[in-house]
């Protein structure tokens, strides 16, 4: 019921229309100018457009109090309906109105906007009315309201205080949507770009001071500290509702522990945009699914999701799946005792095999830990100032070996421990469903459903897949998806990696696998090519307790603390994670490490990440070496002063096959391949062959190979034949001119005695 206090007659009008009084005291009215707590699309298309040619309306939206800066945040946001409304409905007069100017919308800047009054105006007269309604139908036609009105015309002295009064809401008012913004907003190419530009506009609005800026939306950074403190703890934030942790969550990506807005905020938009999405997943409609139902079930379970700014943990891939956040309360004598197993993860794989291989591990596990944040990596290096890009950054890593050397141990039993994943996925897996589809082999459908889950919405730990073929990399589809997926610039939200385990055999054709550097940058092989040693009992107990004792908790540990890390990273820090992208977890390692001086058990693991570039293919090159006849396999000249071997097509035939694949031209492709580019021994090979550096060659090989078969050849005996000649001639040079001048000089004094 809406009770209307006439003052022009002094009379009140109960169980008013408010519409209809409007008509009757203001004929033919051009202009509304309002300010409302709250209103909706709806309201303003229906009731107010129609009426008035133009609308200048300040919505209040936000509440002071406790909960004033997640309220403003999320109204801010919420833009987004209106600006989507708009983006949907071009030709809607709610469209038009705004991008014409006629319909203005703005809200509070700083203080509370929590008037209610609304000023109409036609030629020469005003109707005003000032009280408890909001713009809304349920105000205007059910609420319990009550409203002064005055109305007269322009000139009267009464109408000069209510504009007076709606000009100072004005002045605490910002614009919330014009048409500047609208025509930027509906430019956008698809709806998330359009609420990323949203989000964006809402960070260039927020300031921590007034600087006079009428675009400017003020939230003083104690207020935002105060604010962030309250649900810092976990029993907070789990009090409120998804929407109220989605403010929380945006309110810490913008500002910093102090409260005030942070700097390097160039991708803000993206992030925040990627805070609302939630875990989705749209299964292939298939009927002849075979064995595996649901696509769901070949993804990692439990599913690790990043979302409100935090990572949950959910049973299964899929909308409305009950999640929780991880947490971890890990600390004193317990993470020392986590910290140990990692260490003697690293070590078992050093200690017990013929040659060490605890740096591969090592770097396994810290690219297992940081796998749920590489997204972040990646964007960070997509906005470097330096020659770093997203590419740089592997989401994928291949631990590569031939027979039993450990590798599935590590990559899948292990790895799935220390996760706390339950279904590590075998390659036979695919099996079933490569049939159902049709595929002509399990590396297409293996790659179909990678491809699937690198694309959902939400995941981000990684998939496991053991005992992949090899030649899945020299595949074409997999090297335009690995591209794709690596390069995409659009691919800025939360995204998961995956995992292979291979193993290769000497010659099977489908254990070659691609050592293009463009793979290699984006899939990290890390080998485990040598068998284990030792007493094999006492091997065996150490892995079983290893096993044993293995489970996630540093995982969780992990995962809590480079959230803090990432919260602020200083430009500082940034260079470092340049430099390597796995500095974040072994920051994070290291300073647990050092709380109890263990740092020295894995120090020399850190120092750098493993390069798989600089060890494949130094046996093959050694062998290949060993069988080469100088003058016909290769050559030796000498090049700007430097000796140089030049590496003849027909060596590489000595190990080819004589198949398709693995063809004299393909294995020279190959073998030039392993040459690292970083030890510059070699730029190019043509179709004959190829030059190499000697002292760099050996340099990799960490030997003298190719110095000593010069050095036996028949060549260097000539070289050293020649230029012992030469040094004899140049010596029997200097004797005989050495005789001369003593004949010379003895015959001067011979002379002299004469005289």
């Amino acid at each position: 019921m809406l009770d209307i206090l006439d003052y022009t007659k002094q009379e009140l009008i109960s169980d008013a229309d408010f519409w209809k009084f409007a008509g009757e005291h203001l004929e033919k009215p051009t202009e509304f100018r309002g300010v409302s707590f709250v209103s909706s699309i709806k309201f303003i298309e229906e009731q107010l457009l129609p009426r008035y040619d133009k609308v200048t309306l300040i919505l209040g939206l936000s509440d002071n109090g406790k909960e004033s800066i997640g309220k403003r945040m999320r109204q801010l946001n919420d833009r987004t309906e209106f600006v989507n409304y708009g983006y949907e409905h071009p030709d809607s007069e709610f469209t038009k109105r705004i991008l014409d100017g006629s319909l203005r919308l703005l809200f509070t800047k700083q203080e509370l906007i929590h008037t209610k009054m609304y000023l109409m105006t036609s030629d020469d007269r005003y109707l005003s009315f000032a009280g408890s309604m909001n713009l809304t139908e349920a105000a205007i036609h059910h609420n319990l309201e009550q409203l002064d009105s005055d109305y007269g015309k322009q000139t009267d002295s009464l109408y000069q205080c209510h504009v007076q009064m709606f000009n100072d809401n004005l002045r605490h008012a910002t614009t919330y949507l014009d048409a500047k913004k609208m025509a930027g907003f509906i430019k956008a190419k698809n709806k998330e770009q359009l609420q990323i530009n949203v989000y964006t506009d809402t960070v260039n609005m927020v300031k921590n001071k007034d600087t006079g800026d009428q675009d400017a939306v003020i939230i003083p950074a104690e207020e935002v500290k105060e604010y962030k403190d309250q649900y810092s703890s976990d029993e907070e934030l789990k009090k409120l509702s998804a929407q109220e942790k989605l403010s929380v969550a945006q309110t810490v990506k913008l500002f910093g522990n102090a409260g005030y807005k942070k700097r390097n905020l160039e991708n803000i938009g993206k992030e925040l945009y990627s805070l609302t999405q939630v875990v989705k997943h749209v299964s292939r409609n298939d009927d002849n699914s075979g064995k595996i139902t649901r696509e769901e079930d070949l993804y990692p379970k439990p599913v690790l999701f990043y979302n409100n700014g935090q990572l949950f943990e959910a049973p299964r891939v899929g909308d409305n799946v009950k999640s929780e956040l991880i947490t971890s309360n890990l600390t004193g004598d317990r993470l020392r005792e986590q910290l140990q197993l990692f260490s003697d993860i690293a070590h078992e794989y050093d200690n017990y095999k013929e040659v060490g291989e605890g740096w591969q591990a090592c770097d396994f596990m810290c690219f297992l830990f940081e796998a749920p944040l590489l997204w972040k990596i990646r964007n960070m290096y997509e906005l470097s100032p330096s020659s770093k890009s997203r590419e740089d950054v592997p989401l994928g890593v291949a631990l590569i070996g031939q027979g039993r050397t450990g590798k599935s141990t590590l990559g899948k039993r292990l790895a799935a421990k220390l996760t706390g994943s339950g279904n590590f996925l075998d390659g036979g897996v695919f099996d079933a469903k490569n049939y159902a589809l049709g595929k002509s082999n399990i590396n297409m459908t293996i790659t179909t459903v990678l491809s699937d889950y690198m694309y959902s919405a939400g995941p981000v730990n990684p998939m496991m897949i053991d005992d992949i073929s090899p030649d899945l990399t020299t595949r074409p589809y997999f090297d335009r998806f690995i591209k794709e997926i690596t390069n995409n610039r659009s691919l800025t939200q939360p995204l998961p990696s995956f995992i292979f385990t291979m193993n290769r055999r000497e010659g099977d054709s489908k254990s070659q696998f691609s050592l293009k550097p463009e793979i290699m940058r984006r899939l990290w092989y890390l080998s485990f090519e040598s068998t284990f040693a030792g007493d094999e009992d006492e091997r065996e107990a150490k892995l079983n307790d290893l096993l044993e004792r293995a489970n996630d908790q540093l995982y969780r540990y992990c995962q809590v603390e480079l959230a803090k890390f990432f919260n602020d990273v200083s430009p500082e820090i940034e260079q470092k994670i340049e430099k390597d992208y796995l500095y974040p977890i072994k920051y994070v390692l290291k300073q647990a490490m050092d709380q109890f001086g263990m740092f020295e058990l894995v120090k020399d693991y850190f120092d750098d990440n493993y390069d798989y570039s600089l060890f494949v293919g130094r046996n093959d090159w050694t062998m290949l070496i060993n069988q080469a006849e100088v003058g016909a396999d290769l050559t030796f000249i000498q090049q700007d002063g430097q000796l140089k071997a030049q590496i003849n097509k027909q060596l590489f035939n000595k190990v080819s096959d004589s198949t398709a694949r693995n063809n004299g031209s393909m294995m020279m492709e190959r073998y030039f391949q392993y040459l690292p580019r970083k030890y510059r021994i070699s730029y190019q090979y043509t179709s004959t062959g190829f030059i190499v550096d000697v002292a760099n060659f050996d340099r990799w090989l960490n030997s003298d190979t190719l110095q000593q078969k010069y050095n036996s050849s028949e060549v260097a005996r000539d070289a050293q034949k020649v230029n012992t000649d030469a040094k004899m001639t140049e010596l029997l040079t200097r004797l005989t001119e050495a005789q001369e001048k003593q004949a010379h000089r003895h015959g001067i004094f011979s002379w002299l005695k004469k005289k």
